[in-house]
């Protein structure tokens, strides 16, 4: 099976998602559980005006990769009579907050960049984890591919910021923090669902919970009946359940981090 980088997932014959159930996938699992923890070990003690200027390179660094991941996936799908995909190349996902809440957290103030960090360190962790385990890119992406590395460096991303925000304190966690870490989902969800509803998406997994494991057979059972809004609500549920459960662990986990610094040090 022969191609190249940058070519399109139409027009890679022979290919049917082997690297997803082969090896590629694995090794890739080991090289994130090995070298997160390790870079966020080495960087706990980073400054927070360092983590800033991260911050605000990333937020530029991942706009570009996304406005050039859409362009490249259109001009492809155009081109070989697919059509624009407007139900799947849109970030309207979960995982396009990230997008959306680096330039918050980097250069926002108060309240924004709160609910921008909290975001970031709890559903953007579970997002990135869960694309982590699952690379749904290289069911149709050979591993050496534009569209497999793009998905991978994103959620290796997704990852690595959410601890590292915990990790060097930039955020200081306390419970009320679930609160604001959830207000950006919520609001972005609203636009989500009426765009899913109104043109039959499942952006956000809003409707079909497609790829949750156990949800998504219920969300294909309520949607027989005819009541597809259960998934909806179902699912802002469990976005603000793990919400709230990062938030509470992350507050204990600084607090114990600081109480053991203090022991140490008196």
């Amino acid at each position: 099976m022969k191609y190249g980088f940058f070519d399109y997932k139409y027009l890679i014959e022979g290919y049917h998602g082997q690297d997803f159930d082969g090896a590629m996938r694995y090794v890739f699992l080991v090289f994130c559980f090995a070298s997160i923890p390790t870079l966020i070990y080495l960087l706990r003690n980073t400054k927070h005006e360092t983590v800033t200027k991260v911050l605000r390179f990333l937020a530029i660094f991942m706009i570009v990769l996304e406005i050039t991941k859409v362009s490249w996936e259109s001009y492809w799908d155009i081109k070989t009579g697919q059509g624009f995909n407007a139900g799947g190349i849109l970030p309207f996902d979960t995982c396009s907050l990230f997008l959306y809440m680096l330039p918050l957290a980097g250069w926002g103030k108060g309240k924004v960049r709160t609910c921008a960090l909290g975001w970031l360190s709890t559903l953007g962790l579970v997002g990135g984890v869960s694309n982590v385990l699952f690379l749904q890119a290289l069911k149709y992406y050979p591993f050496w591919t534009f569209g497999a590395m793009f998905s991978m460096v994103y959620h290796y991303l997704m990852v690595f910021v959410a601890l590292w925000i915990v990790a060097t304190r930039y955020l200081v966690f306390k419970p009320v923090i679930m609160f604001y870490a959830f207000l950006p989902h919520l609001l972005f969800s609203v636009l989500v669902i009426a765009l899913d509803y109104h043109f039959g998406w499942d952006y956000m997994l809003y409707r079909f919970a497609g790829g949750v494991p156990f949800v998504e057979g219920v969300a294909s059972n309520w949607m027989a009946a005819g009541t597809p809004y259960l998934t909806t609500l179902l699912m802002l549920g469990l976005y603000f359940l793990f919400t709230a459960l990062f938030t509470l662990l992350y507050t204990n986990a600084q607090a114990s981090a600081q109480a053991s610094e203090r022991y140490v040090y008196s």
